[in-house]
């Protein structure tokens, strides 16, 4: 990186799902972080004030040092089809002007979109602004920063726009689409329409979806079929099933109360009559959909590499099972698929496809959010009174009291980006326990009892437990190996597998070490992970977040730093 005169790149997300901020310096990421950690808002959409202060912060600059800001979104694009709709459906179609649907935007959040470069300015920013097309951005998010030098590329998600799936090629520094679908058809939003008909919040909770899918049969799977196909390169919704189109509250149409009665009342009623089977049923096209896409694209590029973002890429269950396909030798996808991750794609788009410069950066690890201080973590300590000594051996004693049933708050360097916590932000448990996985769910997390819990395992040792390779970002779920379930049953999905996370001596040498430890006590290389947060919450992110949460439940420690510290008696 050039040090004298860096060219600084902003990119930026806001107005309809969560919003978000990233900052290159010459080519290299420096800083990307979530609004929502900030405010503890979960799925904060605002202007993401807090978010740019940190990135400027972390490199130690202005905004009015930064040449360049984006945004992953050309709020002009796609209006030509939603006046057709507001004409062709009217009076339905009025509910477009309502400003109640976070999870589709309204009139009004294209003039907040309009607003994003004005708002910068009068914050002091004063270099070139541009606005960048949204799966253009997911498509750079996970292409400019892949380990690849040419791969196919697949961006999937419920909208952009109005395209809602890109498929193409990266080369180089360059990308070129090859294929698109625009609205109404849409993977994304068939599956959010299932998410919603089962109780759920769309375009927040499909991965509870895809974890209900795995106690269900897909019993129902011709019907879902015909919901939604892929022919000739592009994706074709049967729109009779849903109603996006007509500006209202739901996604799905009456069509689906007809053939599967009413939609469930909430999320807590979910586990009776069909509702896990309509999951089960409505994942498997999904996954059936994956793989015709990647069976095209690979036919149509030739490539052995392939590259993913995009909401839908959220998906582990599909993405592994896409991998076991072996469509594509190698598989990468940005571990902030969802729309955050396109503040990245901002920001390398501008830096190769508009200023035309050479790939040097590699995306090798998630953590670059903030990372506070000794003192920060010691003052927040005393404000809330625990018990805490100084352990040189943390790791050590930490991996015991994990041995010994407890579960710990395990709280280190730099946040993590994306919706994983990878080892930084994590609460952990023992994996041999089996009881582990309702205790974490019941008293920690507050959550469903049929959510699974992940397994971070020593990246030297993954082959040993799981049919898998290398897996950093909890993006892939695989198999537990036959003669390992019941030695790891509290990781253990109901269908045998399992959503890992590999960790690296390189990449997180203090999680790396704590696994270690653990393994000499136990002869298990992996932990049971968690993110560090409870239901309804963003994952933590100051150490007073980390210990209001340990207070607010049953963990036994919490970790910070090489602090370990626990409540007084």
């Amino acid at each position: 990186m050039n040090t004298k005169n860096p060219i600084y790149i902003l990119g930026i997300s806001c107005n309809i799902h969560q919003s978000a901020a990233s900052l290159t310096a010459d080519g290299v990421l420096i800083a990307a972080v979530e609004e929502e950690r900030f405010t503890r808002k979960k799925y904060d959409s605002r202007f993401p004030i807090s978010a740019i202060e940190y990135c400027l912060k972390e490199t130690g600059i202005k905004l009015s040092d930064v040449q360049y800001a984006g945004f992953y979104w050309q709020p002009w694009k796609g209006l030509l089809k939603r006046i057709w709709w507001l004409i062709r459906y009217f009076p339905r179609s009025l509910s477009t002007f309502k400003n109640d649907k976070e999870w589709r935007g309204s009139v009004f959040t294209l003039f907040q979109h309009l607003a994003v470069p004005f708002k910068l300015r009068k914050l002091g920013f004063n270099g070139k602004f541009y606005y960048i097309e949204h799966h253009i951005a997911h498509a750079s998010s996970a292409f400019f920063v892949s380990p690849y030098e040419k791969a196919a590329i697949l961006t999937v998600d419920a909208c952009g726009e109005s395209c809602t799936t890109l498929l193409g090629i990266g080369n180089g520094n360059k990308m070129r689409v090859i294929k698109r679908t625009y609205l109404p058809h849409s993977l994304g939003l068939y599956y959010g329409a299932l998410t919603q008909y089962l109780g759920y919040k769309m375009l927040a909770d499909e991965y509870r979806v895809m974890g209900l899918a795995s106690y269900g049969e897909p019993k129902y799977y011709d019907v879902f079929s015909k919901m939604i196909k892929f022919k000739e390169g592009k994706l074709l919704n049967d729109n009779s099933w849903f109603s996006f189109h007509l500006g209202g509250n739901f996604a799905y149409s009456d069509k689906w109360i007809k053939e599967f009665g009413p939609a469930c009342a909430d999320e807590n009623s979910v586990q009776t009559g069909e509702y896990k089977h309509y999951a089960s049923s409505g994942q498997k096209v999904l996954e059936d959909i994956f793989f015709d896409m990647a069976f095209w694209l690979q036919k149509n590029t030739g490539e052995k590499n392939l590259v993913m973002a995009g909401g839908v890429a959220l998906n582990s269950s599909a993405n592994g099972k896409l991998l076991q396909k072996k469509i594509f030798d190698n598989i990468w996808i940005q571990p902030s698929a969802y729309d955050p991750g396109c503040t990245i794609g901002v920001c390398f788009y501008i830096w190769h496809h508009i200023l035309d410069k050479p790939r040097t950066f590699q995306m090798e690890h998630a953590y670059w959010g903030p990372e506070y201080s000794e003192r920060a973590v010691l003052e927040a300590i005393k404000k809330f009174e625990l018990d805490y000594e100084i352990r040189e051996d943390i790791e050590q004693e930490a991996a015991r009291l994990i041995s010994e049933g407890n579960v710990v708050g395990w709280y280190q360097g730099r946040m993590e980006w994306g919706p994983r916590s990878l080892g930084n932000r994590s609460i952990l448990a023992d994996p041999r326990r089996r009881e582990m996985k309702d205790i974490v769910n019941r008293k920690i997390k507050f959550r469903e009892p049929y959510r699974p819990f992940a397994p971070s395992v020593l990246e030297e040792d993954v082959e040993q437990y799981f049919d898998s390779g290398i897996s950093p970002y909890m993006l892939f779920v695989c198999p537990v190996r036959a003669d390992k379930q019941k030695i790891i049953p509290a990781v253990t999905h109901v269908d045998g597998t399992a959503r890992i996370q590999t960790v690296s001596k390189q990449t997180n040498p203090r999680y790396w070490n704590l696994i270690n430890e653990f393994k000499k006590l136990t002869g298990v290389s992996l932990l049971l992970n968690t993110s560090f947060n409870v239901k309804g919450e963003p994952i933590v992110c100051t150490p007073n977040d980390a210990i209001k949460c340990f207070l607010n439940t049953e963990m036994d420690y919490i970790v910070l730093g090489q602090y370990l510290c626990k409540r007084k008696k």
